[in-house]
């Protein structure tokens, strides 16, 4: 009974993972975005890929870091490092530039007190360069199978990763974050979880995510899709078996759109170099009947417009 008493009493630990690599110009605001919160018992690791900048002179300024500086394998190695340092019961990762909103660690461990409860995910501010709100994330997921529905993030189905908090018996249910993905291995991990853990919505901010010109989401939309579509055809079965087919061939279709909106764009660095005619090849690798489109004869004829 004493026993009982006892961990009732304590607060759930909360784990925080910030991979990092050279952004000593925001990290520290994302450090004191999670030292105000008004919760008795976090961690904090930084998981840094020896940064050149500024970033481990803002480090040593926090005592209660525990941070590596060390040569990795990318953003999702990093987090996956630091998930293996982590003792509380539940985890999330930060990146180097986005924030927590006050309170909201207080709120996501009132909801974990429900044990059925093995992930949070709460609404998301977008932020600019100078921490100005600018839009917002409303977080949704009326079914699991929504998640596949890409095409759709923001409207019909929004999970977004500065706001969401897994319970780490779950993380270890499922697996560590593949690190075959490099953009979208936070959507891989909803897709994975949504097979068998309870998603709990909330319709408040608990986080702040920056979008600049120069974050890797607005800088490489073509490896964001591709790894998107991926990650949707892999885990089609979330779906139910007589809507799977009709799933994975709107998927396909999908994919082929965004890739031709891209090549008509004209803005060959955000998708890697490749030509108008390279991506109109990609969509119909994607989707054949993607031929019968003229967007599509336009672009692999003429090019972007």
């Amino acid at each position: 009974m004493l026993r009982s008493q006892t961990s009732v009493s304590e607060p759930l630990r909360i784990s925080i993972v910030t991979p990092s690599l050279n952004q000593g110009g925001t990290i520290e605001e994302t450090i004191v975005s999670i030292l105000d919160q008004s919760y008795p018992s976090v961690e904090h690791f930084v998981i840094d890929a020896q940064s050149s900048d500024q970033t481990i002179e803002v480090l040593e300024r926090y005592p209660h870091l525990r941070w590596v500086s060390e040569p990795d394998d990318g953003q999702t190695d990093a987090i996956n490092k630091g998930l293996k340092m982590c003792s509380g019961e539940i985890f999330a990762f930060l990146n180097a530039d986005d924030v927590y909103r006050p309170g909201a660690f207080q709120r996501v461990a009132e909801l974990f007190a429900d044990p059925s409860c093995d992930i949070v995910v709460g609404d998301c501010d977008v932020i600019d360069g100078a921490s100005k709100t600018v839009d917002r994330y409303q977080a949704r997921l009326d079914r699991p199978e929504d998640l596949l529905r890409f095409w759709d993030w923001g409207k019909a189905v929004c999970v977004p990763q500065p706001s969401t908090f897994m319970r780490r018996s779950a993380l270890e249910l499922v697996g560590a974050f593949d690190q075959s993905y490099d953009m979208a291995m936070d959507y891989e991990m909803w897709l994975r979880l949504a097979g068998s853990c309870r998603f709990v919505v909330v319709s408040e901010s608990l986080a702040g995510f920056r979008i600049t010109p120069d974050t890797k989401t607005s800088s490489r939309p073509f490896d964001a899709l591709m790894e998107t579509a991926r990650a949707s055809l892999q885990y089609v079965s979330l779906a139910p078996p007589t809507r799977r087919l009709r799933s994975r061939l709107e998927i396909l279709a999908r994919t082929a759109g965004g890739v031709v909106a891209m090549g008509e764009s004209n803005t060959p660095h955000l998708v890697g170099g490749r030509t108008p005619r390279e991506l109109a090849a990609r969509a119909a690798g994607f989707w054949p009947p993607v031929l019968v489109s003229r967007r599509w004869w336009k672009l692999a004829l003429f090019g972007a417009r």
